[in-house]
């Protein structure tokens, strides 16, 4: 005979299975972004950041904005290293930021700020590093941007934020009421252009190139993070559509009574909007019921409501 599984396998195999239920059941209710989760993305964005910053930024001299641009050219004058400097930096503006900007601007920032920070001193430790990876400047400038805008680009699309000179940002628009995109830019702009001074002209441009093109891959990043389909179908099938929307989906649509131009039939016209997961189900399941159906599938994002978008008020709920 074969003997039962021990008590320790079958807790393991009831935690993965209530933790698979778990998962299905806030998919299916389009829950709002657990704190558990939010955490490890802010940890993840923060440590493959550092990465980034230690394997290419640093070795490069890469003064693409950042706290990481201000410590590169202060380490020319100080003797100190760029980790240990951007690291004192962080911790500046945080203590600044609790008096000037506040106690909940400060937490929010502040752990992956200094996650970041140490990620970056441990690397300088353990896998020190004297020179460039390569000879080419422009493919580390590329892997520099790359790490750099998914890292943002989680961040900021979680309401979350890497701190650095986003603090500096956000005293000059207290004091000034510039807007927080142009107060970074001019802060950032500063460093950058300052590098051309320090480090020469060549280096000095492959700066301000990193610069001007990091802005959009972070929003093409966080445009394909957040992209939804939204579906127009034509469908002489009303109920079956509609209860496949409402309990499979477990989404609504707005329903419009229309009638066709050429032979005059009266049809219901469904608007939808899924996820990308979704589509292909709700697309296989119209053309299934109905083939004759007119489907038009729009690519879009940034869609707002319960069980879209993250806002910021949503983040603090949770």
């Amino acid at each position: 005979m074969q003997a039962d599984p021990c008590p320790q396998e079958k807790k393991r195999k009831y935690s993965i299975n209530s933790y698979l239920e778990d998962r299905n059941k806030r998919i299916y209710n389009h829950d709002p972004m657990s704190k558990q989760k939010r955490v490890f993305l802010m940890s993840f964005a923060a440590i493959f950041m550092a990465c980034g910053t230690h394997f290419f930024k640093y070795p490069n001299s890469f003064v693409i904005g950042g706290v990481e641009g201000m410590s590169i050219i202060a380490s020319m004058f100080v003797p100190f290293t760029r980790p240990q400097l951007t690291l004192f930096i962080n911790l500046t503006l945080l203590a600044i930021a609790f008096f000037v900007l506040g106690k909940k601007f400060t937490l929010r920032t502040g752990y992956v700020a200094i996650l970041n920070s140490l990620a970056a001193l441990a690397l300088d430790k353990l896998i020190p590093i004297n020179g460039t990876l390569t000879d080419n400047t422009m493919l580390e400038l590329f892997f520099t941007l790359i790490m750099s805008s998914v890292g943002s680009a989680i961040l900021f699309n979680i309401a979350a934020s890497s701190g650095g000179t986003d603090i500096i940002a956000m005293i000059i628009k207290k004091y000034t009421h510039l807007e927080v995109g142009k107060s970074l830019l001019f802060v950032d702009s500063l460093f950058t252009l300052a590098s051309i001074w320090v480090f020469g002209i060549e280096i000095g441009l492959f700066s301000i190139f990193g610069l001007l093109v990091k802005g959009l891959c972070v929003d093409i990043i966080i445009s394909s993070m957040n992209q939804a389909k939204m579906f127009i179908i034509i469908t002489s099938k009303t109920e079956e559509v509609g209860s496949f929307i409402k309990d499979d989906l477990n989404r609504s649509a707005t329903v419009i009574n229309a009638k066709g131009l050429y032979m005059g039939r009266d049809f219901t016209v469904y608007l939808c909007t899924t996820s990308k997961m979704e589509a292909p189900k709700f697309r296989i399941f119209i053309k299934n019921i109905d083939p004759k159906a007119f489907i038009t599938v729009l690519n879009t994002s940034t869609v707002m409501g319960k069980g879209w978008y993250q806002t910021d008020e949503i983040s603090d709920n949770n």
